[in-house]
């Protein structure tokens, strides 16, 4: 028996049971990190801990069956016309931000997938089970917003498909390796239509 909460309930081998994270799985997000990013993107151990803490209910690891196969993070912030990019580092303290009384735009901080079940269709059933699970719980959310390494056109894709637009972009914001850098792209959707 789980813990916490389920959502939504499985009814095919694709389908995703998100349980809210605890301390006890911070190995695991970090092994999920590594396989996700590359290590200029990859967050700290830190920085999971403090979001588990401080939103539990944003802090989603997701299962298929018997397989823990990816997480999704998320905050709450009072949205604003255009994004700052100083909001939006790695690290960041999300206590900065996060208002869940008088927030109303959810913000994806985080969100991969393992290798093995990247290209089955999983990433929009995920980010779309996030943003139930959280207007569920905080029905004033009217807006979702996230950031994207301009080169990663996958997840590009993905978000593209469920309603995101670029309103933003900032120039050279992720660190490529190598001395070279990658713009970020700021992506925005209504909750509701």
């Amino acid at each position: 028996m789980d813990r916490h909460p389920q959502m939504p309930t499985p009814v095919d081998n694709n389908a995703l049971r998100l349980v809210e994270a605890t301390v006890a799985d911070l190995d695991r997000i970090m092994e999920l990190e590594r396989q996700g990013f590359a290590a200029g993107h990859q967050e700290l151990r830190s920085a999971y801990a403090l979001r588990i803490a401080t939103f539990p209910q944003g802090s989603l690891m997701a299962w298929r069956g018997a397989d823990c196969v990816g997480c999704v993070f998320s905050e709450i912030w009072r949205a604003t016309p255009q994004p700052d990019a100083a909001h939006f580092t790695l690290g960041h303290d999300i206590r900065e931000r996060h208002d869940p009384v008088l927030g109303n735009e959810l913000y994806i901080s985080s969100m991969t997938l393992v290798p093995t079940v990247r290209g089955l269709g999983l990433g929009a059933p995920l980010l779309s089970a996030c943003l139930a699970h959280a207007t569920q719980a905080f029905p004033q959310l009217n807006s979702t917003l996230l950031l994207v390494n301009a080169a990663w056109a996958p997840a590009r894709r993905i978000y593209a498909g469920l309603g995101f637009v670029e309103i933003a972009r900032f120039a050279g914001f992720f660190d490529a390796g190598e001395g070279s850098r990658q713009d970020g792209i700021v992506m925005r959707r209504p909750i509701r239509p």
